[in-house]
């Protein structure tokens, strides 16, 4: 029999000391939890920068067993910094929640998901796509440099640095910078980046700019940003922006000086960040869902995280998902460049939308 619970919701801002220490002892109780995303640092910050963000409160005998950080974009809730958001799902102890039930008392027609941590039972029947999101692991048993791969990715590492002091000069990693330009460079390494792609420019809108300024200041207990420069003969080559929770860092924005590509200057980056982390406590690295070659001859292994919706609407959620499988066919097609050239350009304009 379904426990029945307390739900009320309520704007990130409004947050009091028992809702964050409440949060807080949720999440560090559970592995499933340990990334940065699930912090109330990261709602807070950002909600400091973007509007409706907010958490539903689940409570049993009046005590918090539950939060539910979202974005609420009119009646459809999305994960708190939506396309930034690498890890979403319910905070909470235990699985007996309903995920309509939680829906109905925000006041919600659905929950569009697209990482998910899909060990979330009540949203198994909501799930339609399981992909896998690397992670390296520091300190276990299959602690990189493993099973033959994370080791020949080091040997292969270690001639390009010795190629690159050869050419470029000596090389300086920074583990954290507060310096400002570096981060700057970043942005702007990164803009050029998607420009070159075709990728969405998520550094075109002022909030996600300030999201990042943001948590790159961050120095707190139990959340903090990392900002990590590498420099090639005093010139800078690489950085990246990653959020740490605890024992566990998530790398998140990187970017390279274009000219100094036949360098590898990401894969030299890499190599003095892992071989860096260990002595500040960090016991995994979560690299984040996506197809980079660099993330498989990393990882230990991978996290699963599931997409899909919870919807209350019938006819609506049948609807969405009936367009996400269209759209999985045809990249499977035979005839999927000319079905898929005017799909993507929808896709970015969709992304772009989602954005503002």
């Amino acid at each position: 029999m379904r426990r029945l619970m307390e739900i009320h919701c309520l704007p990130v801002a409004q947050l009091t000391a028992e809702h964050v220490a409440a949060w807080d002892s949720l999440q560090r109780a559970d592995r499933s939890y340990d990334s940065p995303y699930f912090r109330p640092e990261f709602a807070e910050t950002v909600a400091a920068v973007r509007d409706g963000v907010e958490v539903a409160v689940l409570r049993e005998h009046g005590e918090i067993v539950g939060l539910f950080p979202f974005q609420r974009r009119g009646s459809i809730a999305h994960p708190v910094g939506g396309k930034l958001s690498d890890f979403h799902g319910v905070v909470a102890r235990g699985d007996d929640w309903d995920p309509v039930e939680l829906l109905r008392a925000c006041r919600l027609s659905a929950w569009r998901f697209d990482h998910l941590i899909a060990s979330q039972r009540p949203l198994l029947p909501y799930q339609w796509q399981i992909a896998e999101s690397p992670y390296i692991d520091l300190c276990g048993d299959q602690a990189f440099p493993h099973r033959g791969k994370g080791v020949s990715y080091l040997d292969r590492a270690d001639r390009k640095i010795r190629y690159v002091e050869r050419e470029a000069g000596p090389i300086r990693f920074e583990l954290h910078t507060v310096d400002p330009g570096v981060f700057r460079q970043m942005v702007k390494w990164k803009v050029d980046q998607y420009r070159r792609t075709s990728v969405t420019n998520v550094l075109q809108f002022e909030w996600t700019i300030a999201l990042l300024e943001h948590i790159r200041r961050m120095e707190g207990e139990h959340f903090s940003g990392l900002l990590s420069a590498l420099y090639f003969d005093g010139i800078l080559a690489a950085v990246l922006l990653s959020m740490r929770s605890h024992k566990v860092l998530h790398g998140w924005f990187s970017a390279y000086r274009p000219e100094f590509s036949p360098l590898s200057p990401g894969v030299v980056l890499w190599t003095r960040l892992l071989a860096a982390l260990p002595d500040v406590g960090i016991e995994r690295v979560d690299l984040g869902k996506g197809p980079e070659k660099y993330k498989r001859q990393l990882m230990s292994g991978t996290t699963n995280v599931a997409e899909g919706a919870v919807d209350r609407r019938p006819l609506a959620g049948a609807l969405c998902r009936g367009v996400k499988s269209a759209y999985d066919w045809a990249r499977q097609s035979s005839l999927r460049k000319p079905l898929l050239t005017p799909g993507r350009a929808l896709k970015r304009l969709l992304e772009a939308r989602s954005y503002r």
